[in-house]
């Protein structure tokens, strides 16, 4: 999908990669879109993480489509990737091992306040915890319509 402006302007698109992961395209915003009074982090988005069967034609692709570069190679099979700035971007994972059970789709990470709290409440709204526990701090989730991310205690 892709859309565009009135004048024909590229506004976003919605891809899907050659492992079958959805990943979206937007025009790159300044801080004047910042909302100001916001916790620091809770609610945004900390991490991305895909999981595949095969990282190296994922860190290949996203290499020649989005500008990332792959940083390291030895995360349990999986690799770093990261922007033309040099900042860390996302990791891409192997579909093995622990992360069996993860579909091959970007999962955002998002910090909360309550951790715990969190995890009861996506089972009490019928959602699913599929890899993850209240020690580790960290869980990926399934919503009750389907869409996966993780959650994480926010430090």
């Amino acid at each position: 999908m892709h859309g565009k402006s009135e004048d024909g302007q590229s506004q976003w698109a919605v891809l899907v990669d050659p492992m079958g992961a959805a990943f979206g395209l937007i025009p790159v915003v300044g801080p004047e879109w910042e909302v100001p009074d916001q916790p620091e982090n809770v609610g945004r988005i900390s991490w991305l993480t895909l999981v595949v069967s095969d990282v190296s034609a994922a860190c290949e692709f996203y290499e020649q489509v989005v500008g990332w570069s792959t940083a390291s190679a030895d995360l349990d099979g999986g690799c770093e990737m990261r922007r033309p700035d040099g900042g860390s971007a996302a990791e891409i994972c192997y579909a093995g091992g622990d992360n069996a059970g993860i579909p091959p789709v970007w999962i955002l990470s998002l910090p909360v306040d309550d951790f715990e709290e969190s995890l009861r409440l996506v089972r009490e709204s019928g959602g699913e915890i599929i890899k993850g526990s209240i020690d580790a701090g960290h869980a990926v989730i399934r919503d009750p319509v389907g869409a996966c991310i993780a959650l994480q205690a926010d430090k």
